[in-house]
């Protein structure tokens, strides 16, 4: 019974080694699962498209953080103008506001986008890399 299981173990290692050499050597097609090497195939384009979406996010991120620094700077200067200009005071008092609240708003926007961005991150550099991770490794032990 031992020898029947060592000579079976034999067997498929001679056939795995043989495979493993004609492959590398150029006389030997790879034995491959056409149908998962197209879903690994379909996870790597996925990735590079959501690399692209992250990259968006956050240039959009930071185009925003801008605005809401620019919005604050002028509500300030309104409201600055609204104390030294008795004559326009209601309108730059007015504007002032209107910087705040939009401040304010965008603010809120802005967690979203760097929530949103966050989110992206880990998918694309987590559990996608995870997965490729062990793609890489199943390439490599077959």
């Amino acid at each position: 019974e031992k020898f029947d299981i060592v000579k079976k173990w034999g067997i498929n290692t001679y056939k795995c080694t043989k495979q493993l050499l004609s492959e590398r050597f150029g006389r030997g097609s790879r034995t491959v699962d056409l149908e998962l090497e197209a879903q690994i195939e379909l996870l790597r384009e996925t990735k590079r498209k959501y690399e692209s979406v992250l990259a968006l996010g956050r240039a959009l991120s930071a185009h925003l953080h801008s605005l809401l620094s620019t919005q604050h700077a002028l509500g300030d200067a309104f409201a600055d103008l609204s104390q030294k200009s008795p004559e326009l005071q209601e309108e730059f008092g007015y504007n002032a506001e209107t910087q705040k609240l939009l401040c304010k708003n965008g603010e809120t926007l802005l967690g979203a986008v760097n929530f949103f961005v966050s989110s992206i991150n880990t998918l694309v550099n987590k559990t996608m890399e995870d997965t490729l991770m062990t793609v890489r490794q199943y390439e490599t032990a077959r």
